[in-house]
Order: structure tokens, then C-alpha cells, then sequence
């Protein structure tokens, strides 16, 4: 590979990085490239985005964008996945993904610039989706005013059957 291929892709790796609100590093050793395939698209939908490179432009283009750069995750035949959205489905999307291809290794990542380990990408899996959160977050500012729309409901309620009770008494007054 010529100096200029390797210098595009890791300004290409670099501007994914920026771009991206989380990496995962996974190995892949043993995956076939129909499998690979399938978790691409699994990923695309959620704004996931799965790159192989070789791993000393990923740490120099990690080094680039001020990422730690942990030698232990960069060994072996590594997958890069890029989470420009939701973290969360990436990392549960990647964690479903591993139980049904065991091939396809969790090593780490990195969530901003924080360093995640393997057990800290099941655990991001683990927590609710951002649509979960945004609508638990929704509930609990709608539900106050729900209960104010109630009380003073009932509170028009009540002043109507007060009102038709004192048209009834005067009207059995009159009669009587």
C-alpha cells in the first residue's frame, strides 16, 4: 500500500471519528463475508457504520482525533464500528449479534473519548434505547399536568351538579 492510500484512510478513519458519538472495536476472526454482510445492514439501520482496517492506521488515526491509544485492543484481526447516533442500539445491536455469531469478539471501544472495555459495551446494552428514555422522560413532564386536567374536571363536574341540585330544589319548591 503507497503512503498516499494509507494517508487518505486514515484522514478518512479520523473524520469518521469526529463524526461518530462512539467506536466499537470487535474482532472478527472466522466470520465468513456473508455474515459480515448481514451485520453491515443490521447496523446501517441504526446509524452503525462497520469498517475493517488495519489496525496501525486506526491507531494513528485514533491518535490523531486525541483518543487514548490501548495496544491491547488494537491486536489481531480487528472490525471497527462507528456509532453516529444511538450508542445504545449500536452496542445492543452488536451484543445480539455475538450471541448468535460467538465468532464476532467484543475487545472495547470508546463512548466521546472515555475507553470502554468489553463489559462496559454489555452494560451500555443493557440500558433503554434513546427513544425509551425520551418517551420515560415525556411521561413523567405529561403526567403532572394530567392529573391537573383531572382535578379540575372534576371540580367542573362537581360545580354542575351543585348548580342542577339547586334547580331541582327550587323547582320541588315551586311545586310544593
Amino acid at each position: 500500500m503507497e503512503r498516499s492510500e494509507k494517508e487518505r484512510i486514515i484522514t478518512e478513519l479520523y473524520e469518521r471519528l469526529k463524526q461518530s458519538q462512539g467506536l466499537f472495536i470487535v474482532g472478527y476472526h472466522g466470520m465468513d463475508v456473508p455474515t459480515m454482510e448481514q451485520l453491515r445492514r443490521s447496523l446501517r439501520g441504526i446509524e452503525g457504520e462497520l469498517k475493517v482496517a488495519k489496525n496501525t492506521l486506526m491507531r494513528l488515526a485514533l491518535t490523531q482525533a486525541g483518543f487514548p491509544t490501548e495496544d491491547h485492543l488494537l491486536k489481531g484481526q480487528n472490525a471497527f464500528v462507528f456509532s453516529y447516533r444511538d450508542v445504545v442500539q449500536v452496542a445492543k445491536a452488536l451484543t445480539d449479534f455475538a450471541k448468535r455469531f460467538p465468532q464476532l469478539e467484543m475487545k472495547g471501544g470508546f463512548l466521546g473519548t472515555k475507553l470502554l472495555t468489553a463489559s462496559d459495551i454489555q452494560r451500555l446494552a443493557e440500558l433503554p434505547s434513546r427513544e425509551e428514555l425520551l418517551a420515560r422522560v415525556v411521561g413523567g413532564i405529561v403526567a403532572p399536568i394530567v392529573g391537573l386536567l383531572g382535578v379540575l374536571q372534576g371540580v367542573t363536574r362537581n360545580f354542575v351538579w351543585v348548580l342542577k341540585a339547586i334547580e331541582e330544589k327550587k323547582r320541588n319548591e315551586k311545586e310544593a
